[in-house]
């Protein structure tokens, strides 16, 4: 296991285990650090033990970081706004939950801001590596 879990007992239930990093991630190009590990939170369902998924957890998390194709397509398809070259780079990032119910049933809640809706929060629903929805809080 490359990526340390530290679990949050305080939020963890009969049916998830919560779980946040020790270390700086990141998610799209916006590094959380040390000091805001706890506003990426780690479900795993009680099914499942964290050692047989923490490798895909990882790869999940790295993901993030590459998807940019992916998030800019549907924002300009389904916001109908056009982002300029830079606008993945300059996501703000404010919580992630991501929520393993096992190897192949997974998915991410993330809260994140941009230039473009600057009076707006997003919240990005992922199934695995595709974007469900987009919702603006605001």
């Amino acid at each position: 296991m490359l990526i340390p879990f530290i679990e949050l007992e305080e939020e963890s239930d009969e049916s998830y285990r919560c779980y946040v990093l020790q270390n700086a991630v990141q998610i799209f190009k916006h590094s959380i650090q040390e000091e805001d590990l706890n506003d990426v939170r780690i479900y795993v369902s009680t099914n499942t033990q964290l050692d047989s998924i923490a490798n895909k957890i990882e790869d999940y998390v790295k993901w993030f970081s590459t998807c940019e194709t992916v998030f800019r397509e549907y924002y300009e398809n389904e916001l109908h706004e056009k982002v300029h070259k830079d606008w993945f780079n300059e996501i703000e990032v404010y919580r992630v939950d991501i929520t393993f119910n096992s190897i192949a049933d997974y998915g991410a809640t993330i809260s994140c801001g941009d230039n473009i809706l600057q009076d707006h929060i997003m919240i990005v629903d992922f199934d695995k590596e595709r974007i469900q929805a987009i919702k603006l809080n605001g």
